[in-house]
């Protein structure tokens, strides 16, 4: 019984995306410009990403600032200097993954009550008041406060976006757009890093509040290209059963396109959320992830949150700066720009290979290449410790696994977590998968410097075998595991799961 309704469900879907024509890679680039609208919907989508990549970074970095140390730290008559206490420190960091815990977990929630563009404005409304609550903060107390508003907010921002982007961009364009999800953190990242810059050349509080203040201006322009561009999504109308809403979200994304059918794409929607409501009676929820093919959904979300820290990204990726450090390059802003440089450009040719290739593809070959880098940067914590040799060795290796994590897991990862759920449980699923991203991300935080640091288990480089292991096996595992969703709409993947069809025939 359950073979007839896997392959009713798969001829439905046939009939459904029938007239769905899926582009030469050569002619998809032309339809970045013919799907403008959407397109450019999809940017503003990700300025959230920017904004929380900016707010993050600089309220990371803020900290190295005298007279923030002076304002939030205590003296120590030992050292007779102003100091920031390591557990202050902890704790913040620790508020922060927990509450970006639970705004995933909220999000996914709220998503599905009050809609994806609602959420996109609890995330900027959220950066608002957390900002405010940082130039008000009178001690480090208070400042914990902040943690939970801008760890709410970027639960809020990974849980959304995500979801959003895949439900308002077209097919053949689905990976374009997911795939640069991760480039708008660093961008962020990189626009805070040159507000830090700035700002450090300012004498008294200002030097730190005045970096904080920014945050307001960049949230202003974030509502000022969301607002106008962006409609709710299309999925999350017709899921309410408002049709006519839907057409006109449809209408706003692509209407300017010639020959489209607003008609026909709300069709394929509805059937598509029709089949999985079909397939899966219960109402959504959380336990509904955990269900049938649904569970191999979430655990395939899940995958890439996983594989980012254990394939090495705490060691390569947080600890890069360390690594160009030994190399001999000392200028803190040169090292970052260095850092976000590599990563956008990674990042940027994974945006340009990801229809070409595939998900699949273009995951384990990145993965592939980062294995090699761990290798190496294992055997350097032997060979040469401490030279100018090594450090730029060391530096070189970094590098390379940065680039080909960003190739990969980094912007692929992300793209998979949007695409690979169904279309009723898509909040929710993203929202798991960034829950377990933040609890490893977190761990990690906590842990690797007592592997890294000369005090604690002093492993530094050879920190490298401690992530080979994992990562041969998550090598394996995504091998057998990850499915190709290139070019495929939400009612064909619904049907191959329901189907039961192996990863590697997909």
């Amino acid at each position: 019984m359950d073979g007839e309704k896997a392959t009713d469900s798969k001829s439905e879907a046939e009939i459904t995306t029938s007239h769905v024509v899926m582009l030469p890679w050569s002619q998809q680039y032309t339809v970045l410009w013919t799907s403008k609208r959407a397109v450019w919907a999809a940017f503003a989508c990700s300025s959230s990403a920017v904004l929380i990549g900016y707010d993050m970074t600089l309220i990371g970095s803020i900290i190295a600032n005298k007279m923030f140390v002076q304002h939030f730290g205590r003296y120590d008559d030992g050292i007779e200097a102003w100091t920031l206490p390591a557990s202050r420190q902890l704790i913040w960091s620790i508020v922060q993954f927990v509450s970006a815990m639970a705004g995933a977990m909220t999000v996914g929630t709220l998503n599905d009550i009050l809609g994806r563009r609602i959420c996109f404005l609890i995330t900027v409304i959220l950066t608002f008041v957390g900002a405010i609550t940082e130039l008000l903060s009178p001690g480090w107390k208070v400042w914990i406060a902040a943690k939970i508003f801008f760890g709410s907010a970027m639960g809020f921002m990974q849980g959304n976006t995500p979801t959003y982007i895949s439900e308002i961009a077209p097919i053949h364009l689905r990976g374009f757009m997911l795939s640069l999800f991760q480039f708008w953190i660093i961008f962020g990242s990189f626009l805070a890093s040159c507000v830090l810059e700035g700002t450090s050349k300012i004498e008294g509080q200002w030097s730190w509040k005045a970096a904080i203040v920014s945050q307001f201006g960049l949230g202003c322009i974030c509502l000022l290209v969301f607002i106008p561009l962006v409609p709710e999504s299309p999925y999350y109308l017709a899921n309410k059963g408002r049709a006519e809403k839907a057409r006109g979200s449809l209408l706003t994304l692509r209407g300017g396109e010639a020959d489209y059918s607003p008609e026909a794409d709300l069709a394929i929607i509805e059937e598509t959320l029709r089949m999985e409501t079909e397939l899966n009676e219960e109402d959504v929820s959380y336990i509904e992830c955990f269900k049938g093919s649904n569970f191999r959904r979430t655990m395939l979300a899940c995958l890439p949150m996983i594989s980012q820290m254990f394939l090495g990204y705490p060691l390569c990726g947080n600890y890069l700066a360390y690594f160009l450090t030994l190399s001999g390059v000392t200028n803190s802003f040169a090292i970052t720009a260095i850092n976000n440089t590599i990563s956008m450009f990674a990042v940027l040719v994974a945006f340009v290979l990801i229809e070409k290739v595939g998900r699949r593809v273009q995951y384990i070959s990145g993965i592939a290449g980062m294995l090699p880098c761990l290798l190496g940067i294992g055997i350097l914590g032997f060979v040469n410790v401490g030279s100018s040799s090594n450090g730029k060795a060391l530096a070189a290796l970094a590098i390379l696994w940065n680039v080909g994590y960003f190739l990969s897991v980094g912007a692929v990862g992300w793209a998979l977590v949007g695409e690979i759920s169904s279309s009723r449980l898509r909040a929710k699923t993203t929202a798991i998968a960034v829950v377990v991203n933040s609890l490893f991300n977190m761990a990690f935080s906590i842990g690797i410097p007592y592997l890294i640091n000369a005090d604690e288990a002093n492993l530094g480089p050879k920190a490298g075998f401690v992530f080979l292991g994992p990562s041969i096996v998550l090598a394996i595992i995504s091998y057998f595991c990850i499915p190709e969703v290139k070019g495929k709409s939400f009612a064909e993947l619904d049907a191959l799961f329901e189907s039961r069809t192996p990863a590697r025939k997909f």
